[in-house]
């Protein structure tokens, strides 16, 4: 009796296997074919995460559009640098601002003032604030005190503009009466972007 019992369980524990190993064999003959497996329900789609696509608190998608315009804000440097004017003048609207050799009239210029004296003609206006110069500040005291030319010597300030041009301020660093066709003026030009207002 128990002989074949011990035969009833070895050939079910035999069909068990042979069972097993057609399923693996199928498995394995439906993968070879192409067949994707089935996807498991559990794992939702991939349009329903969405997180990843807003933006962060109190952030914008753009953030950085308007980088490329801060050079060029009102007030802010357009351009320093040395400079010699002479009788022919340099143009402001230009960077760097150039000498115009073509002919006189451009401004700011420089010329002979007395025996031995500089000045600076265009429109122009004495900075004499303890404060450092202004694009703004240059800007009101062109509106209100500008001449049409004034006595320099080295360590003056002078706030200047050419009609509607950028505005400038000049730091002057030497004057040399006897060079040039009218004497010369050195400087350190700053130009803002700002012009004069309507």
């Amino acid at each position: 009796m128990s002989t074949g019992r011990s035969h009833a369980k070895l050939w079910a524990a035999g069909a068990a296997v042979v069972s097993a190993i057609a399923g693996v064999a199928s498995a394995i003959a439906a993968f070879s074919n192409g067949s994707p497996p089935p996807a498991p329900s559990a794992v939702p789609p991939a349009s329903s995460v969405t997180v990843a696509s807003q933006p962060p608190a109190g952030g914008t998608a753009s953030s950085g559009a308007g980088s490329s315009a801060a050079g060029s804000t009102a007030g802010s440097v357009r351009w320093t640098g040395k400079v010699v004017l002479g009788l022919e003048g340099i143009d402001l609207n230009t960077i760097p601002p150039q000498s115009v050799k073509s002919g006189f009239g451009i401004r700011p210029a420089a010329g002979r003032s007395g025996e031995s004296s500089m000045e600076v003609k265009g429109t122009v206006a004495l900075w004499t604030n303890a404060e450092a110069p202004t694009a703004q500040g240059c800007r009101d005291l062109l509106a209100t005190q500008s001449r049409s030319n004034v006595t320099v010597a080295e360590g003056d300030v002078v706030c200047l503009v050419n009609e509607k041009s950028p505005i400038g301020v000049l730091k002057v660093t030497g004057t040399r009466y006897n060079e040039g066709s009218y004497g010369l003026v050195e400087g350190e030009l700053t130009t803002w972007n700002l012009r004069p207002s309507s």
